[in-house]
């Protein structure tokens, strides 16, 4: 049975692993292999009763190159692979309110516990019309509605005094934050009842520290590791809800191979993006991602051109990436 929005609110804390979508070498959604991750998860979740919360159907998983009906089945799978055993966030973002509400419909329907929505894509919205789209979203389900302040792929970024008069709206109970700026992060925790929305670091392992020591009103993050290596965030939300930011930072070491990989393997392909560097999200993650769950036993899935203007790995870098986790103890 899904949560209440309220009940959603309280459970959202942990590490939130955004899923991969795999695919098959036709460029079918890969069902099986969905049903394989999720269960991953779900089992490193009940081993231990961690603080875990599953993400699907958002960016990681490639929702844009979906059709309608395949974002559905992805939810759909997951929801029912879940069985409720931890809390499903599914991705309902579409470019305006009347497909987006389709969606967050469907998502109610097929019981997630929360919808999220990034900010409106290709038109940019005023202040008041942000504020009205997501009314008008919201006010469409009964389910949580987590807003997506994410400026890297909608060219918009929600400030701290908006995002606390969203947060007044009843259903809108959490937000997936994006921000580039520890002000931003300050701003929101300064301003944000945590009885009515709970903030969760987008940007992932490395930010959440960050955004955490304002008074841990950051309550979790989203875990693109999660997909094949939870333990390894595990450990730094564990650090952190310790109080102990020593500790997250020497978790946070060991994720390092990983993350210089990553930084290399961006730097070889130059952004034509017309946003600043330091507001661009890395390009090459969700590929990055797909092999390494394939190097783990999971389900990645071969890269098909189908997926451009998504790039594959080359076989040096497939190499490569096989040593930053050797070095990082995964495989």
């Amino acid at each position: 049975m899904k949560m209440t929005a309220e009940e959603f609110r309280n459970s959202l804390k942990g590490i939130v692993p955004v899923q991969i979508c795999p695919y098959t070498k036709e460029g079918e959604v890969d069902i099986e292999g969905l049903r394989d991750n999720t269960k991953f998860i779900v089992d490193f979740a009940k081993d231990g009763n961690k603080d875990v919360v599953l993400m699907t159907n958002g960016s990681t998983t490639e929702f844009y190159a979906n059709s309608i009906e395949e974002q559905k089945k992805v939810i759909k799978t997951v929801v029912e692979t879940v069985g409720g055993a931890i809390p499903v966030i599914a991705g309902v973002s579409q470019a305006a309110a009347r497909r987006t509400i389709e969606m967050a419909k469907y998502a109610e329907e097929i019981g997630a516990d929360c919808a999220m929505a990034t900010l409106p894509f290709y038109h940019h919205a005023s202040r008041e019309g942000m504020y009205q789209y997501y009314k008008t979203v919201a006010d469409a389900v009964n389910i949580g509605i987590m807003i997506y302040n994410n400026p890297d792929v909608s060219g918009t970024l929600i400030p701290p005094e908006l995002l606390a008069k969203l947060s007044k709206i009843d259903n809108i109970v959490a937000c997936k934050d994006n921000a580039p700026t520890a002000a931003a992060y300050f701003g929101k925790a300064l301003l944000i009842d945590s009885k009515d929305m709970t903030l969760i670091n987008g940007l992932g392992d490395i930010e959440y520290v960050a955004s955490a020591a304002y008074g841990l009103k950051y309550r979790g993050f989203v875990a693109g590791l999660g997909n094949f290596a939870p333990a390894l965030s595990y450990a730094v939300y564990e650090a952190v809800e310790e109080g102990d930011f020593n500790k997250a930072y020497e978790a946070l070491k060991k994720q390092s191979p990983l993350w210089r990989f990553m930084a290399e393997a961006c730097s070889t392909r130059e952004s034509i993006s017309v946003f600043p560097e330091w507001l661009r999200a890395p390009t090459m993650f969700t590929s990055i991602f797909k092999y390494a769950m394939d190097l783990v036993g999971l389900r990645g899935g071969p890269y098909n051109p189908g997926q451009l203007p998504m790039e594959g790995l080359t076989d040096e870098e497939k190499q490569e990436l096989k040593g930053a986790l050797k070095e990082m103890g995964v495989i």
